[in-house]
């Protein structure tokens, strides 16, 4: 079963994002802020890491980074998402999401990631 990591500070879309995921027989891992992300086992790695932009101590932009620059993890696909759609940089982001989002497309590009 492939594992995904979810960063995501609105309860409300984390939850939606769990339950729709492993609905879709995904394993899932969630973190309310970019320092409960910090703050995990690290030598657990994911299949995906799926992360908002815009955290309460954080930004989704820097952590996509520091995952890309790690040797360990940046042949790991990350997919962005922010409500803000006018994002320059992707920081090498193999995908990104606008909020709000249709779920049905949100499932088929993380499968696409995952292929």
């Amino acid at each position: 079963m492939k594992e995904i990591f979810i960063v995501e500070d609105d309860d409300g879309i984390r939850e939606l994002l769990e339950f729709l995921l492993m609905s879709n027989d995904y394993a899932v891992q969630t973190f309310p802020t970019a320092r409960a992300f910090e703050n995990r086992q690290p030598d657990k790695k994911p299949d995906l890491f799926l992360l908002d932009i815009m955290l309460p101590d954080g930004n989704g932009l820097d952590i996509c980074k520091q995952l890309k620059d790690a040797s360990s993890t940046r042949n790991i696909p990350v997919v962005l998402m922010s409500a803000h759609a006018h994002i320059s940089s992707l920081e090498g982001a193999n995908d990104f999401i606008a909020k709000p989002f249709d779920v049905d497309d949100l499932v088929v590009r993380i499968e696409r990631q995952l292929a």
